[in-house]
């Protein structure tokens, strides 16, 4: 179920574009088995994920600023962590209208990838029918030496990241183990969790890399088609020369 009733969550006023870049294995695994992965957040790339900023731990760390926390206190904040990164689940859209270069050579491993497009409004509609709750915010992106990240919930870090990552204009689906409704069913130990979607419904098109050969993407659409799907493939012309 979606539920964005949360003061950690920042999810868009309007419907936006979503785009999710991926090669050919994850695209195939999204349509077999109809879900999407949702990976725990210490499998993530980013070491700072979950983390805390040094502005913020300095405040607490300050007893002229935090009220007298304990040392003890707060280098117990800071080892739970790795127990929190543990237990939340994060699936990573760039929302932007248009697509991205950057995103393109971030997110494939080779030529052969593909990027599915949907937007906002659809994702919370297939994410709406899962048991677990699940919530979606944009990214804020700020200073992590001068901007305190709040310390009043534990899921406010992960949603936030540094501004070298602000090109990504990231917005997230995130799922917290330990929520009763998800405790229940989330394995302990997972390192992932499949949320059950609807891929002709989520999926509104899907780009095909400026890079891929053209028999990629008659691939795609063979591949498509065999599913079921009905879905515009589109040869991104990123790299085309232009014409006039």
């Amino acid at each position: 179920m979606l539920n964005n009733e949360h003061e950690c969550f920042f999810p868009p006023t309007v419907n936006c574009t979503l785009w999710r870049y991926m090669d050919l294995t994850k695209l195939l695994s999204l349509l077999e088995n109809r879900s999407l992965f949702f990976p725990r957040a210490d499998q993530l790339n980013d070491p700072y994920e979950g983390a805390w900023s040094r502005a913020g731990v300095a405040l607490l760390r300050d007893p002229g600023t935090s009220g007298g926390v304990p040392p003890e206190a707060v280098d117990q904040l800071l080892k739970a962590t790795e127990d929190l990164r543990r237990n939340t689940f994060i699936s990573c859209w760039f929302a932007r209208e248009h697509e991205s270069a950057a995103m393109w050579k971030l997110y494939l491993q080779s030529p052969e990838g593909v990027a599915i497009r949907t937007d906002h409004d659809t994702l919370g509609t297939a994410l709406e029918r899962s048991p677990l709750v699940v919530r979606t915010t944009m990214v804020k992106y700020v200073d992590y030496d001068k901007v305190p990240i709040p310390f009043r919930n534990a899921l406010f870090p992960f949603v936030h990241k540094r501004l070298s990552f602000e090109h990504e204009t990231e917005l997230r689906a995130i799922i917290w183990s330990l929520e009763d409704v998800n405790n229940t069913q989330i394995p302990k130990g997972a390192t992932g969790v499949m949320v059950d979607i609807i891929p002709e419904e989520l999926i509104k098109s899907v780009y095909v890399s400026p890079t891929a050969p053209k028999w990629f993407g008659h691939l795609v659409e063979q591949i498509l088609r065999r599913y079921g799907l009905s879905t515009q493939v589109v040869r991104s012309s990123l790299y085309d020369r232009p014409s006039y």
